[in-house]
């Protein structure tokens, strides 16, 4: 199933400029109208989420629809910035399918979104080869924002996901590949991405998702002002899962590239598109190192995603001999099982053909034997 994204969706400026009037920028009180209440939580997102986000799911949706995201966005159920940021980005694009699957409006998300409509779309995403985590992060945000319609917001809609139904459990494969097979290159692979670099933007993401090991998620989120340029190389304060934030001073050879890359910007965000000045995306990201495996001639160039490039790192490190503690501090992983699988799965294939090796050799000299 083939569905092509408008380029532009339709714009509806009014949610967006009545939730941003300045006159609303007082905190809310219990007799304060439930528009101004609105306009207090769109100031709060811009900060959170940024302005060309919520701009964009205000051109996106409809009034009635934004409003309830405004509130779903800034409940305490989603602390994590990161995951604000990446609910924002995944209703947008479920809409934009959805107005250009079925041909109606994404005005009509809430109340016109079923069971059959949520098949076609995990249709659709197993047709793109996402993986099942991917997947279920997307259906989880819609699943999540019915609820709240339905629970906060008091709309006579019924949550048409089913996750048992739509989504891929996790360790699975929708794609041919088995389950955890995340592809770990070689180091002279790696070197070889490395020299393909050719742009100032190339090199400062080829640091960022490697020689710092980054979730692309955290590379996106990166704003200048998280830069500390009192230490040399500069000091970059990155938000992780959970809301922790950690510091890591950049590379001797990446300092030059951010210079030159940021070309004297002082706020907003690291990354942002060469034609519209807006915060690059997760997507955007994997397109770079789609395009810097192609030319550095690695096979499969379309399998090199950005979480290639840090599970790479994480393999390395652990086949250097790092200890493991310190690996895992360093990818900001909860666990240290998750640290230590990258190493397994691409170890366990090493590991297990030595021990059939052993077999055939046995095989051999017994058949040798019987032979004498």
């Amino acid at each position: 199933m083939t569905t092509h994204l408008p380029d532009h969706p339709a714009t509806q400026p009014d949610a967006f400029t009545t939730a941003l009037e300045p006159a609303h920028r007082a905190l809310p009180s219990p007799g304060l109208p439930a528009h101004r209440v609105d306009a207090v939580v769109a100031h709060q997102l811009m900060a959170d989420i940024g302005a060309e986000r919520l701009d964009r799911l205000s051109r996106t949706l409809d009034r009635t629809t934004f409003g309830v995201v405004l509130h779903w966005l800034s409940s305490y159920q989603r602390r994590s910035l990161d995951t604000k940021r990446g609910y924002a980005d995944d209703i947008c694009r479920i809409a934009e399918w959805f107005a250009a699957a079925t041909g109606r409006t994404p005005a009509d998300l809430l109340n016109a979104m079923t069971f059959d409509t949520v098949t076609a779309w995990s249709l659709y995403a197993k047709s793109k080869g996402w993986s099942a985590r991917t997947q279920r992060r997307y259906l989880s945000a819609l699943s999540s924002l019915f609820d709240h319609a339905r629970r906060a917001h008091r709309l006579a809609v019924e949550n048409p996901v089913h996750l048992p139904t739509h989504a891929p459990p996790i360790g699975t494969s929708t794609n041919g590949r088995p389950p955890g097979a995340t592809r770990v290159l070689e180091l002279p692979e790696v070197a070889a991405l490395a020299s393909a670099c050719s742009s100032h933007e190339e090199h400062l993401v080829f640091e960022l998702l490697f020689t710092q090991g980054l979730r692309e998620s955290e590379v996106v989120s990166l704003d200048i002002d998280n830069l500390d340029h009192a230490h040399v190389p500069p000091v970059l304060s990155v938000a992780r899962k959970g809301g922790r934030w950690v510091r890591r001073r950049l590379g001797d050879a990446a300092t030059p590239h951010l210079t030159a890359y940021l070309d004297g910007r002082s706020t907003g965000p690291v990354l942002v598109h060469p034609e519209t000045g807006l915060r690059r995306d997760r997507h955007q990201l994997i397109s770079i190192t789609r395009r810097l495996a192609r030319h550095a001639g690695l096979r499969e160039p379309r399998k090199v995603t950005p979480h290639v490039l840090r599970a790479t790192a994480i393999t390395a490190l652990l086949d250097k001999g790092k200890p493991l503690q310190e690996v895992q501090e360093w990818a900001g992983h909860a666990n240290a099982s998750t640290t230590r699988g990258y190493w397994e799965r691409r170890n366990s294939v090493q590991r297990d053909a030595a021990l059939s090796a052993t077999l055939t050799a046995d095989l051999a000299q017994a058949a040798a034997d019987l032979a004498g």
